[in-house]
């Protein structure tokens, strides 16, 4: 028992370490083609982007009530990211339709200054 004990606490002090290691960037190696050299920054901290499921764990999740509060007071807009054939079959009143591929490219479509809640259920 004190062995599966000391392991277990050995995997997570070990996996908190890892996460808390980051890279910083290196001096470029001489002048750049500018003639400047540019001193390290020991402030910057750069991460690898997060994979998709990592992206989605990250994603703020509000409750049902919430985001119906939301939409009632025209402070934010439902934006279906299923297809345009599930949309049709049927969605949220006042509910956008943009599908999840075509998000990157519609952004300009998507209303100013209002908070967006998506769905795809």
């Amino acid at each position: 028992m004190r062995i599966l004990l000391t392991a277990a606490a050995a995997l997570a002090l070990t996996a908190g370490l890892a996460e808390a290691q980051y890279k910083t960037p290196s001096a470029p190696p001489g002048p750049t083609p500018g003639g400047v050299h540019i001193a390290p920054n020991k402030n910057v901290q750069i991460t690898p982007a997060p994979s998709g499921d990592e992206e989605l764990a990250l994603a703020r999740r509000i409750p049902r009530n919430e985001a119906m509060k939301l939409v009632k007071e025209k402070k934010a807009v439902y934006i279906d990211v299923r297809s345009l054939d599930s949309y049709e079959q049927g969605h949220l009143p006042g509910a956008i339709s943009i599908p999840l591929s075509e998000l990157p490219n519609r952004f300009k479509d998507l209303p100013a200054k209002e908070f967006l809640i998506t769905y795809c259920a």
